[in-house]
C-alpha cells in the first residue's frame, strides 16, 4: 500500500520507516536497505526543497518485481527530471565551483536504474534496486 503524505522535511522519519518496513516485508536483503533508504531520502529531500520549495504532497510506493525492488515517488511539483541533472562536483567543498548535485549522485550510486516520467500534474520518479529480494 502506498504512503501518501503532506510532506515536509519533518516527515523524513516516517518516509524512512515506511521504506524499511515495506522493503523488509517484501523480503529485501538486509544489505540493500541502507542504499534504498538513502536514495529515497535524497529523492524526497529534492522534491521538497527544489520541487516544492517547502511543503507538498508525496506518494511513495515500494513494490517487488521478481527479485527487484521498485520504488516510485509521485509529486505535484513543477517538472524536474533528475536523470538529466549534470554530474556532481565531487571535489572538496572549498574547491568546488558550485554546490549541489550530491543528492542525485547518491540516488544513482545506491540504485541500479532511475527513470523520470512527467505527469499532467507533477512527476513520477522510479528507482529500481536489482536482485534486492532474498530468494525471490
Amino acid at each position: 500500500m502506498p504512503l501518501r503524505i503532506l510532506a515536509d522535511l519533518g516527515q523524513l522519519k516516517q518516509i524512512r520507516s515506511y521504506v524499511t518496513q515495506t522493503a523488509t516485508a517484501l523480503g529485501a536483503r538486509a544489505e540493500v536497505l541502507e542504499d534504498l533508504r538513502l536514495a529515497v531520502d535524497e529523492a524526497a529531500i529534492n522534491i521538497l526543497t527544489h520541487g516544492y520549495g517547502g511543503c507538498g504532497r508525496i506518494e511513495l510506493e515500494v513494490a517487488a518485481a521478481g527479485k527487484d525492488l521498485v520504488v516510485t515517488l509521485r509529486d505535484e511539483a513543477p517538472a524536474f527530471d533528475p536523470t538529466l541533472a549534470p554530474p556532481a562536483e565531487l571535489r572538496l567543498p572549498g574547491e568546488r565551483d558550485a554546490a549541489g548535485g550530491f543528492g542525485v549522485y547518491l540516488m544513482h550510486s545506491g540504485m541500479d536504474e532511475i527513470t523520470h516520467q512527467p505527469l499532467e500534474d507533477g512527476n513520477e520518479l522510479t528507482m529500481i534496486k536489482r536482485d534486492a529480494i532474498a530468494g525471490g
